[in-house]
């Protein structure tokens, strides 16, 4: 490979994954690809859109780049997991990267950088020392506490990237916290079919909106996640509930009290008088 090609690839992934892996990656993907070090991302998509693939193209990347490096996947089942390291391998084969070690869970170079397949248990996921990605795949649905074991995966490598990657599910899922969390270190990527109209096909679209809920379409396709399925009310019945309108017009008369009409009533106890110390009529 020519040098400056060579260095060309390796500043910039999403050229790589153009001419290599001959994908023109749509503009969420370019941001994501070109996450600089130690980014942390959120991807808020639609279904079948590509997250898995473009965390994939990102990892094999930085294998071929960065040689030693260390990515995980960590996805609901182990399975999911699995398949995403497929991903990665399939780019890497593109590329004519030289596989050392090959298995369903497990992927080395020959250069020493690896992706490994994360089970969804925190306890057997714990000590890693990550430098290259740290994937959390369909995030929303994730707990706590594997999130949590992730994280510190990079306390020694402050370069590695973090990126938790999903589909919508409630507004009280790790994903969505800090989805809509203040927290500005974020990269927030946002991959719907409101933000992309041209994912999907308008008559697929139309058929799916016919057979699915509202409220389950908004979630798999607009991004719009549930409510905390704890109530049945939903979370735009509650908005509306606690959202305050001023009112359209001025304060009239009909705001105020109402006017005292007819002859005042004496005050009953003014008709009673104390006698000897007992009280008694007057």
């Amino acid at each position: 490979m020519n040098n400056l090609r060579d260095v060309a690839y390796r500043l910039d992934p999403v050229q790589w994954v153009r001419e290599i892996l001959g994908i023109v990656p749509s503009s969420w993907q370019e941001t994501f690809l070109r996450a600089a070090p130690a980014a942390s991302l959120l991807a808020l998509t639609a279904r079948q859109v590509g997250k898995t693939t473009t965390a994939a193209w990102a990892i094999a990347h930085t294998m071929v780049f960065t040689p030693g490096s260390l990515s995980v996947i960590a996805c609901p089942a182990l399975r999911q997991s699995a398949e995403a390291v497929r991903k990665v391998r399939a780019a890497l084969i593109k590329a004519g990267a030289e596989i050392k070690t090959n298995n369903i869970y497990t992927l080395e170079l020959k250069n020493g950088s690896r992706v490994m397949a994360l089970p969804s248990e925190e306890d057997s996921i714990r000590g890693l020392t990550v430098d290259g990605w740290i994937v959390a795949d369909e995030a929303a649905r994730l707990d706590d506490a594997l999130i949590a074991a992730l994280r510190p995966m990079r306390a020694r490598r402050p370069q590695a990237r973090f990126a938790m990657l999903s589909t919508a599910l409630s507004r009280t899922d790790p994903f969505w916290e800090a989805w809509d969390s203040d927290n500005q270190n974020y990269i927030r990527l946002k991959a719907t079919v409101d933000v992309f109209p041209d994912l999907f096909k308008p008559e697929f679209l139309a058929e799916e909106r016919a057979t699915m809920r509202k409220e389950v379409f908004d979630r798999e396709y607009l991004g719009i996640p549930g409510g905390a399925h704890t109530s049945p009310f939903t979370w735009e019945l509650y908005e509306r509930a606690t959202n305050v309108h001023p009112p359209q017009v001025a304060r009239g008369p009909a705001f105020l009290p109402p006017a005292e009409q007819g002859a005042p009533i004496q005050h009953p106890f003014k008709l009673l008088g104390p006698t000897g110390g007992n009280y008694a009529f007057q």
